[in-house]
């Protein structure tokens, strides 16, 4: 059998090149540094990441992480009293198992709640977001990151994308008070993202693993051109994420 018109012996050669060359990038002077920009999705999980980071000042107290997933952003939140993951049953990492449409917790327990591209994902959005105010404190405070720019995802569950004005919103109708909405980055770097996830993940199943290892080398100058804009130019433009900072008024 051919892959892409090519020999086995060739495929193997070409295959052979790519591991040979990462090999080579490690053992260089900040190797793991430009590895990580082989990543296809490196700009979105860094960016994502730098403004969760710049966000955690506002979290305290009892932690709820709703949709944790592999709790990616745990040691971010280090400094919180009590940091609690939930997801659906099929995650044997989270601490409890429940919908987000109807929390398995009772009113007011939680100081902060944590809420990770999750929104995107649920057909009643406004719901989902009521039951995070439930179970916030007076005080307490919503972080939370969907996106505004990216491709379909999780196919059939991938239902909206969300604009600064569309989460002001949906926070606001359900009484919270906006503290602010970041963009993660600018549009330098959603259009370098976009480009480099695209072209290595479309049709993964049918190539070879060289061909994406190959792509993703190829890949790597491009999301560093369009981040590298994006800092000497500012977040101008079209994101691909927002972090919503909202919180519950106080009663007192």
């Amino acid at each position: 059998m051919r892959d892409c018109g090519l020999t086995k012996t060739t495929r193997n050669g070409l295959g052979l090149v790519c591991r040979n060359a990462v090999r080579l990038l490690r053992k260089l002077p900040g190797g793991n540094w430009l590895l990580g920009w082989t990543d296809p999705l490196h700009i979105a999980n860094r960016c994502l990441r730098q403004s969760l980071q710049k966000s955690a000042n506002f979290a305290k107290g009892w932690l709820l992480d709703l949709g944790c997933g592999g709790l990616p952003y745990r040691d971010i939140f280090h400094h919180v009293e009590r940091y609690i993951g939930l997801d659906l049953p099929a995650n044997d990492l989270a601490d409890v198992h429940g919908d987000g449409m109807a929390l398995p917790v009772r009113d007011e327990v939680f100081h902060t709640v944590l809420c990770n591209q999750v929104l995107e994902h649920v057909p009643e959005p406004s719901m989902l977001m009521a039951e995070m105010v439930r179970v916030l404190r007076p005080g307490g405070v919503l972080l939370l990151t969907t996106p505004q720019t990216w491709g379909l995802h999780r196919k059939p569950n991938d239902f909206y994308r969300y604009t600064e004005y569309g989460l002001r919103y949906l926070a606001e109708k359900r009484g919270l008070e906006v503290v602010e909405v970041i963009p993660t980055c600018g549009l330098s770097a959603t259009l370098a993202q976009r480009i480099a996830d695209t072209v290595v993940y479309t049709e993964p199943n049918r190539r070879p693993p060289w061909l994406e290892l190959s792509l993703s080398l190829l890949m790597a100058p491009v999301l560093m051109t369009g981040y590298g804009f994006d800092k000497l130019f500012g977040k101008r433009g079209d994101p691909l994420d927002h972090v919503l900072i909202a919180r519950k008024p106080d009663d007192s």
